[in-house]
């Protein structure tokens, strides 16, 4: 599965990267990170996620009916999913036993859910590098727009530099690592459970959604496993 999980690293996963860049640059003046969050979108809207989503349609062509409906019942799932979560309240102290027996129940859920997709991603390795050769000039060229926004936007320290306390590449590295480890497991997954009958503004704003969940749900113990628990070794 490594081969896959490289696969759509630079197609579908660059789309979420660019998003966690925003929360990565919390610090920065109010204005400034609206500024990138905009011209970040615009991006993706424009270059990026018209190719995924047209590759996500072709790749449809390669499901059976049967993976298709089951496609349909996961995004179901994973709808209902998402909105218990919003509806749960965050403990402000220890969580009570049900609390804690209700949030393992979510992470189960999540797991199965994640499980099956991983079946459908078994089953079509090589449709997927397919989809990989044939948009890999496009990829290089998204590579390198997203850099010049990365380092636009990117916050300075105190003396000017770019990075933390002056040292340039740590602090912009460690921001690629955690674009990577926060979809690096899932990107096979997020790419064959999206939706092809959306549209591109419908799939970006879904994305920025997730994405501004996931940084008010920072800071809070045990918010992130439910959705890692389904991923692989």
């Amino acid at each position: 599965m490594k081969k896959t999980k490289v696969l759509i690293l630079s197609l579908f996963a660059l789309a979420t990267l660019t998003f966690s860049f925003v929360s990565v640059a919390q610090q920065d003046k109010k204005k400034k990170r609206e500024e990138a969050r905009k011209e970040i979108k615009a991006y993706m809207k424009a270059e990026v996620l018209p190719v995924v989503l047209e590759s996500r349609k072709e790749f449809d062509q390669k499901l059976s009916n049967a993976e298709k409906k089951t496609l349909v019942s996961l995004r179901e799932r994973l709808d209902a999913l998402s909105k218990k979560k919003e509806g749960m309240k965050r403990p402000e102290g220890e969580p009570t036993e049900e609390q804690k027996k209700e949030r393992q129940a979510m992470e189960k859920e999540m797991r199965h859910i994640t499980t099956a997709a991983w079946e459908i991603v078994d089953n079509h390795e090589a449709d997927l590098e397919e989809i990989k050769a044939s948009t890999k000039t496009q990829q290089e060229q998204w590579k390198t727009d997203m850099k010049a926004i990365f380092e636009k936007y990117k916050p300075e320290d105190k003396e000017g530099n770019g990075g933390r306390n002056g040292k340039k590449g740590k602090g912009h590295g460690r921001r690629g690592k955690m674009g990577q480890g926060m979809m690096g497991h899932y990107q096979p997954v997020m790419f064959v459970l999206m939706d092809p009958s959306k549209s591109v503004d419908e799939i970006a704003d879904e994305m920025e959604k997730r994405q501004m969940k996931r940084m008010n749900h920072k800071g809070g113990k045990g918010h992130g496993r439910g959705h890692h628990g389904g991923g692989r070794n």
